[in-house]
């Protein structure tokens, strides 16, 4: 993703332009070629990626290109954020009937309590010093939330300093009861 593509996504969701091309997606495939877009920066950290994806998942109701972005900007903060010999793990699990989960969970720096809210304001690293390790502009995590919102999808942050972060959203299974 080019700095170019997230100014124009961060400039339309924030203004509220954020349109959405709802569609059944298959989010084990995507997980997969996500993953394997992932693989070179992992190795090249020496940060372990793994996928841990429930067979057989339906169908989820999402914008496949932006729910991709998405988990390729979760993963890609993962492993930005976990040294080498760390792991970094996402997760996709039914947990109802009409509910998905997926989590990104990694072995990094981890987010202090008091800076969770923080993570996902525009423009915006918890590393705010001027001889920051980590590059990239601050807008990821909030453009996360925006989108995840336009699905109607809360993020939940889970982390500990020093030990790892895990990120969570549900995605709505695609009711395939339904006659089509």
């Amino acid at each position: 993703e080019s700095l170019i593509d997230n100014l124009i996504l961060f400039s339309q969701t924030a203004k509220g332009e954020l349109s959405l091309k709802l569609g059944p997606v298959d989010i084990s495939r995507v997980a997969v070629e996500i993953i394997n877009m992932s693989k070179a920066k992992a190795t090249d950290k020496k940060v372990n990626l793994k996928a841990n994806i429930q067979p057989d998942l339906p169908l989820v109701q999402a914008d496949e290109e932006k729910i991709s972005w998405v988990i390729l900007q979760l993963l890609d903060n993962a492993i930005k954020f976990t040294p080498q010999g760390g792991d970094v793990i996402l997760t996709l699990a039914q947990e109802t009937r009409t509910m998905l989960n997926i989590s990104v969970m990694d072995t990094g720096i981890g987010i202090p309590k008091e800076r969770l809210n923080e993570a996902f304001e525009s423009f915006h690293q918890l590393d705010g010093s001027s001889t920051r390790q980590f590059g990239g502009t601050g807008l990821g995590l909030s453009l996360v939330r925006n989108i995840l919102e336009a699905h109607g999808s809360p993020i939940d942050v889970k982390s500990e300093e020093g030990k790892g972060s895990v990120f969570l959203f549900p995605l709505l299974v695609v009711d395939s009861t339904r006659e089509k």
